[in-house]
């Protein structure tokens, strides 16, 4: 949904103005392995998402966009088409990545500028937490480079690897673009393991995104779910 939502604002911005772009590109390193669990799960997604960061503790202007639903209050499903498909996956909530989880919880934020903060966390016990964590990683590193439609307009992404501080019990993090008729959107995001929960922080933006932008939140999300 992420990704999909970059694209769709990439598109919106070649009406008003050039998103910033980097040729460049960051070979994947090896994925880490996932942390001994810490024997609690949570169970709760209540408390998974009070646990989550709230706007207060966020930069800037930043709001909640409330969670988009259909006619009968059900959340919409992500509409993407890629090539190949599976990469419509990339950036969407943990818990549809990975089945399994004992709770999930997401949060979005809207800033100025098409910016946007979206972090979302799954809780798992000890016989998927890995292989949950291992899946989470394959995913970018499977779709380094694809493409997408967004009504009619066609979409390149391309995955990299981002360098992050180490955060939580594991972590790794990527920098996904989306990138239409010249005008590029960026997508920096975490994975970090913190006990037995999953969390993925994704700072989107119609220019290049500062790294140490995604190595606060990330490590005040982290301290916020030890909490």
């Amino acid at each position: 949904m992420r990704a999909s939502a970059a694209a769709s604002a990439c598109a919106a911005l070649s009406m008003v103005a050039a998103c910033g772009s980097d040729d460049s590109g960051a070979p994947f390193s090896p994925a880490p392995a996932a942390a001994p669990g810490s024997g609690e799960v949570v169970r709760d997604p209540d408390r998974l998402a009070a646990g989550l960061l709230a706007a207060d503790d966020l930069p800037g202007d930043f709001a909640v966009v409330p969670p988009r639903t259909g006619p009968d209050s059900s959340p919409v499903p992500p509409i993407a088409l890629t090539e190949p498909a599976d990469c419509a996956r990339l950036l969407t909530p943990i818990a549809q990545q990975w089945p399994g989880s004992a709770a999930a919880a997401s949060v979005q934020f809207a800033g100025p500028s098409f910016a946007t903060i979206d972090i979302d966390a799954a809780s798992y016990p000890e016989t998927s937490l890995a292989a949950a964590f291992d899946a989470l990683q394959a995913q970018p590193r499977r779709c380094t480079t694809y493409s997408g439609d967004d009504a009619g307009v066609r979409i390149d992404y391309r995955a990299e690897d981002l360098p992050q501080p180490p955060a939580g019990d594991a972590s790794s993090a990527f920098l996904l673009t989306a990138s239409s008729d010249g005008l590029t959107l960026t997508s920096a995001t975490a994975l970090v393991q913190v006990g037995n929960t999953l969390v993925q922080v994704t700072v989107t933006a119609p220019e290049t995104v500062d790294p140490g932008v995604l190595t606060d939140l990330t490590a005040a999300q982290v301290r916020k779910l030890r909490a």
